[in-house]
């Protein structure tokens, strides 16, 4: 099983959708953007999502500011789609946030979670 903390904006949002394209194998749970980055650092949860209205600002910056830089990533930026060979890309990579723009969350968000779970292990 993989934990997966929500930060951002349209938090219940994202929750449905990690529980829709987990199931079983995922627990999802609602933080602020603070709590959620500092349970990835100190390894209480494996990943972190957030969304904002831009996707590449208030998404990510807190997990930045905690997790550096390198360990983050956005995968679609308001106005743009998410990519599943970006995404698979990204977590082949480490990454352990991901941020988003709320408009990508209802696709990015299964791509994100249907990738862990392949990767994992």
């Amino acid at each position: 099983m993989i934990k997966i903390v929500i930060g951002g904006l349209q938090k219940d949002q994202i929750k449905r959708a990690v529980e829709a394209a987990g199931g079983v194998q995922v627990e999802a749970v609602i933080s602020t953007d603070f709590e959620a980055a500092k349970l990835v650092k100190a390894n209480k949860a494996d990943y972190y999502i957030g969304a904002c209205n831009s996707g590449g600002g208030a998404a990510l910056s807190v997990p930045i500011g905690i997790l550096g830089y390198g360990n983050c990533a956005t995968v679609a930026k308001a106005g743009g789609r998410p990519k599943k060979d970006n995404i698979e890309k990204l977590i082949k990579e480490g990454k352990v946030a991901f941020g988003m723009a709320v408009e990508s969350i209802d696709t990015a968000v299964p791509m994100i979670v249907e990738g862990l779970l392949e990767n994992k292990g």
